[in-house]
């Protein structure tokens, strides 16, 4: 009993005009900026589908932009030190 009042409190939410969406990256930090975090974040990404794209969260492509610098270790572009 007490799963299906849990389980529809949790579909009615998700449904909810108030349930959290991630703002995009351009919408966020504007359209100049997220187009400099997309090109970091392809240079480095070795995703074959990453997440580099300004539709999506800034943290979302900044935490590709993270972890592609982190893989890229030695070759890591300079401004990897940012990061």
């Amino acid at each position: 009993m007490k799963i299906a009042v849990v389980a529809t409190a949790v579909a009615v939410l998700a449904a909810s005009p108030f349930a959290a969406r991630a703002e995009s990256c351009q919408a966020e930090i504007g359209r100049r900026e997220a187009a400099r975090l997309v090109e970091r974040c392809l240079e480095v990404s070795p995703a074959t589908r990453p997440p580099c794209n300004a539709a999506n969260a800034c943290s979302l492509i900044e935490s590709e932009i993270v972890r592609g610098c982190r893989i890229t270790a030695e070759d890591a572009p300079r401004w990897c030190q940012e990061y």
